[in-house]
């Protein structure tokens, strides 16, 4: 549902991060298909590029960080891109 918080566990290797860069569009899944919003997740870069940038945000443990950056600093880049971003503070609240 819209808005829910959802909690993922399980054991290391059972598949959590996949399932979950296959539902950001970062990886596609080998058989079936995944719908958002009652529709196929783009079948193009660029379709899944969209959904990235309008409905997906990603906070990772260990990579893809800046660095150099501050954790506010390292969200506080998403805006530059994002259509309707939380403020950085806000971001980090959920996560805190």
């Amino acid at each position: 549902f819209q808005g829910e918080l959802v909690v993922l566990v399980g054991a290391s290797g059972s598949g959590k991060s996949t399932l979950l860069n296959i539902l950001g569009g970062l990886d596609r899944p080998t058989s079936g298909e995944v719908l958002f919003q009652g529709r196929p997740l783009g079948a193009t870069e660029a379709e899944i590029t969209r959904f990235r940038r309008d409905h997906v945000g990603f906070v990772f443990q260990f990579y893809n960080l800046i660095p150099s950056l501050t954790a506010e600093e390292n969200v506080a880049l998403v805006t530059e891109i994002a259509r309707d971003p939380l403020t950085p503070a806000a971001a980090l609240e959920l996560v805190g």
